[in-house]
């Protein structure tokens, strides 16, 4: 349930000029869950997750973005992702992990644009239906009163300040909650640890370990043209989602 924060100095008009101009024109219905947009070209991402569906479609658009090109050349280490993602007003994702990043990746994220009342909530559960008391709608500040007294000593509610760094286990049950009337959008990326990460980050040593972790898997390229292949599916994965949220 731990967050950890870190400040790298941004500068947070910048970020927001540099997010603006990043998404202007951008339909959010085309990427992933119809909320991410993917900076980097396909060939910046470790094969690991290059053609995942988290990372469709891979715009290229750190060329056009030097302060995010400054960011994802800072971290020494290899990518897994690193996308712009929005939660549109009045909206909460669903209690979820984030397993699928792989093993020994870790996930940080820094809010750039965000309404002063959106908040996150962390559990030490490892698994959804150990959550007791979740609103089926889901969580919303009217219900989170209730849903903190039935999951008391096992959630946590954080408040996060836009331009600085966070880290927490996502392999733990967690949401968002954005209940104001703006939209929230925020930098979030996953990084291969390695020596760097863990000197630079070692509370990710909760989440993965001291010890150097198990090879990410590389696939060759056989695999790489099949995850290739298989993306050219995900526009009719993302009609097929819109059509049942709107039904």
């Amino acid at each position: 349930m731990l967050l950890h924060q870190y400040d790298l100095g941004l500068p947070l008009d910048a970020l927001v000029r540099e997010t603006r101009r990043a998404v202007a024109g951008w339909d959010w219905s085309v990427g992933a869950f119809g909320h991410a947009l993917s900076l980097p070209a396909y060939a910046e991402l470790h094969p690991y997750g290059r053609y995942s569906y988290p990372n469709f479609p891979c715009t290229g658009l750190l060329g056009q973005c030097p302060l995010f090109r400054e960011i994802f050349e800072d971290l020494r280490c290899e990518k897994v992702s690193f996308r712009l993602l929005r939660r549109e007003p009045q909206s909460s994702y669903a209690w979820h992990t984030d397993r699928w990043k792989g093993p020994g990746v870790v996930r940080f994220q820094i809010p750039i644009v965000s309404d002063a009342a959106a908040f996150l909530v962390t559990t030490d559960y490892v698994r959804q239906d150990q959550i007791e008391g979740a609103p089926s709608a889901g969580l919303t500040e009217a219900s989170f009163a209730a849903f903190a007294r039935a999951n008391a000593g096992r959630c946590a509610r954080h408040q996060l300040e836009p331009g600085l760094l966070y880290y927490f286990d996502t392999t733990r049950v967690h949401t968002f909650v954005n209940p104001g009337p703006g939209e929230r959008i925020t930098l979030s990326f996953d990084l291969l640890a390695n020596d760097w990460v863990r000197e630079r980050f070692p509370e990710v040593r909760e989440e993965i370990g001291d010890t150097r972790s198990v090879p990410l898997p590389c696939p060759g390229r056989l695999q790489l043209g099949l995850a290739f292949a298989r993306s050219r599916f995900y526009p009719v994965r993302n009609r097929v989602r819109a059509w049942l949220h709107a039904n």
